[in-house]
């Protein structure tokens, strides 16, 4: 059993995932800075914490009597000060490499010398970009959005991260709820957001080419794939599919794959026109007819009846 002597947390960033995984480690008893330079971004975030606490309770999930006291241990800041009481930090600023080694330098100097430092990037080699700081107890943990429900957490280590440190990492995923997976080493993307960019080429490329809506291309995967790959994963389907079938299918030369990447024109468009998507209340999809904590709250309690679904399946 590990010892876990972590107890206060600080995330650096409240945008879309800071909060979330804030409100992880509140609901795990874990007294939690939440900083933000940003004001406004910090005000937004505690009213999308609250937000989605209420969705939990409704949902049964959490009872009404936790909610005041989750939000108690989440002490919101704009100064990273705060670093000097951290046992663990999780930065999650947006994905510029100067940024992020300009924050690990600064905790470096403010956190104390237990502190372990980890962050939520996506690709970025946070190991190369922080070289010479605490490379013993620096480690990836990136989540997956919402972190409140997705259990999934890529759990990297470095070339010299301690044994010990992912292990007290890990340790305190699994008492979370998370489902930690660990990679021996860095590689861009981890494994779903690599799977992810291949089926993106092929999404803009079915989409720039006019093949089908974005509405039908939802309606295919989530009338196929998303029914399967929960039972039969995306590795273990082969086996019921047949390894020869599967063999003759992938040498088959009618099928020619987007092998590059390519800059989407459909998205591009879509973007200059300032439609961002959920955030900015259009996208491929229009949701201004709503305020973002209702789409929100709309998306997770569907989440939850999936979640669900899915205890019900690994029984």
């Amino acid at each position: 059993m590990v010892d876990n002597w972590v107890k206060r947390v600080l995330i650096v960033g409240a945008g879309t995932m800071g909060h979330s995984i804030a409100m992880v480690f509140a609901q795990g008893g874990y007294e939690v800075d939440l900083i933000d330079l940003n004001q406004d971004i910090l005000e937004k975030s505690l009213a999308l914490i609250q937000a989605n606490l209420q969705t939990l309770k409704e949902a049964g999930m959490i009872g009404g009597k936790s909610i005041p006291n989750i939000l108690n241990r989440i002490h919101p800041s704009t100064s990273l000060e705060v670093a000097k009481k951290a046992d663990l930090v999780i930065e999650a600023i947006s994905e510029h490499p100067k940024a992020k080694r300009e924050v690990f330098q600064t905790l470096d100097g403010l956190c104390p010398d237990r502190t372990i430092l980890t962050s939520n990037t996506s690709y970025l080699n946070l190991f190369q970009l922080t070289k010479g700081i605490r490379p013993e107890k620096m480690l990836i943990c990136h989540w997956y959005a919402p972190p409140h429900l997705i259990p999934l957490v890529d759990l990297v280590q470095g070339p010299r991260s301690s044994e010990a440190t992912v292990k007290t990492l890990r340790q305190i995923l699994l008492e979370l709820g998370k489902t930690p997976v660990l990679m021996k080493k860095f590689i861009p993307g981890y494994i779903v957001n690599r799977l992810q960019r291949a089926m993106a080429r092929e999404i803009f490329f079915l989409l720039d080419r006019g093949y089908a809506t974005a509405e039908e291309i939802d309606r295919a995967v989530k009338n196929s794939l998303g029914i399967r790959i929960p039972v039969v994963g995306v590795v273990q389907r082969y086996d019921y599919t047949g390894l020869d079938l599967a063999l003759t299918f992938e040498r088959n030369p009618a099928i020619h794959l987007v092998s590059k990447d390519r800059t989407p024109k459909t998205l591009s468009r879509l973007v200059k026109k300032g439609y961002l998507g959920v955030k900015s209340g259009k996208g491929f999809y229009d949701y201004s007819s709503k305020r973002l904590e209702e789409v929100l709250k709309e998306r997770d309690r569907k989440l939850i009846e999936m979640m669900k679904c899915l205890r019900k399946i690994e029984r």
